[in-house]
């Protein structure tokens, strides 16, 4: 392989990858924006932010599903942990 040939894969992989952050990135600005929403229905019927039976079927489910990705639990596990402390602040904001 030629160090230009190198170079254009590199370059095309790197581009597959920026797609994919975009891609993840409006989701979790859509995920986001359903939070606010379930935060305003909760503050309107006086319900707590955290739902511990809820958060643990989250994060149970993930992982799961990240396993079966083959991708490692504990990344998707400590990924969806920042998610939830974001959208605990988010939800008790409304």
């Amino acid at each position: 392989m030629t160090d230009q040939n190198f170079q254009q894969q590199l370059a095309e992989h790197r581009k597959e990858i920026d797609l994919c952050d975009k891609q993840i990135i409006e989701a979790l600005a859509k995920r986001m924006e359903v939070v606010e929403k379930v935060g305003v229905l909760k503050k309107q019927h006086n319900v707590p932010p955290l739902d511990p039976s809820r958060w643990q079927q989250v994060v149970e489910t993930r992982k799961a599903m990240a396993q079966q990705l083959g991708l490692k639990p504990e990344l998707v596990g400590a990924i969806w942990e920042i998610f939830h402390q974001y959208a605990l602040e988010l939800e008790a904001k409304v």
